[in-house]
């Protein structure tokens, strides 16, 4: 005799939800939050020279090669995200090997661009945010490189080593609508929140990649304010980089 269920027609049977069942892509996900972060890089930067310009800017020749270091690291992480959706998986590869000597490149002339700007503004509290930055950066990107295998982790990491380097960008978003700076967590907190929303919906869970990435980023803003503006920090700065 057979079962109950045998009764009812297979199309008609109740059907239990699967967690791997994606409502929305990886893709979609990655290439809109590269295209939010690259908006908000041309905002905070673009915009800012466009209205007010800085104050006190470094030299063209120390100045421009960094941005546009920047502007093909973002550039970049969309092009990527596209390529995977595409399936151009050996485009996406070799691209992977050209990051490593522009991620070279944007870390040097990051380092010289904030070197620049201590010696005009004498701003130690800067500098050791841009160090917390780019130390973030840097070692959320050598993650994601050694674990390229894992997918889903690696492409967690990139993404949160692009947001690593956002506050500068940030800052001057907030400058530029007259708010006060510390407004500025609160907008490194809301580029935290789309990836844990991403991940409970696409996967019932929060990848371990995003709470590395937050993690990583929240610990920065806490110790931020307790070392950047501490006296000590400030007499290795001038000795590091002052004169």
């Amino acid at each position: 005799m057979g079962s109950p269920t045998d009764l009812i027609d297979a199309d008609d049977r109740p059907t239990i939800p699967r967690v791997s069942e994606k409502p929305a892509t990886d893709r979609v996900f990655f290439v809109r939050m590269g295209l939010l972060l690259l908006t908000l890089i041309l905002l905070g930067f673009g915009g800012r020279a466009l209205t007010r310009g800085e104050e006190t800017p470094p030299e063209p020749g120390v100045l421009l090669p960094h941005i546009a270091c920047i502007g093909a690291w973002y550039l970049l992480f969309v092009l990527q995200a596209l390529l995977i959706g595409w399936r151009r998986r050996g485009i996406h590869r070799a691209l992977g090997y050209v990051s490593l000597p522009l991620v070279v490149a944007l870390l040097w002339t990051s380092v010289l661009v904030m070197a620049a700007n201590y010696r005009l503004k004498g701003d130690a509290p800067l500098v050791f945010f841009n160090v917390l930055n780019l130390t973030q950066f840097a070692g959320m990107y050598a993650a994601a490189v050694l674990r390229v295998r894992d997918t889903a982790l690696h492409k967690r990491l990139m993404l949160y080593a692009s947001v690593a380097m956002m506050p500068p960008a940030l800052v001057r978003i907030i400058q530029a609508v007259g708010l006060p700076e510390p407004v500025t967590v609160l907008l490194i907190v809301g580029l935290w929140i789309p990836g844990i929303r991403h991940d409970r919906a696409t996967r019932g869970r929060v990848h371990s990649g995003t709470w590395i990435g937050v993690g990583v980023i929240a610990f920065g803003v806490a110790i931020g304010g307790p070392v950047g503006f501490s006296g000590w920090w400030a007499d290795l700065v001038e000795r590091w980089i002052g004169g």
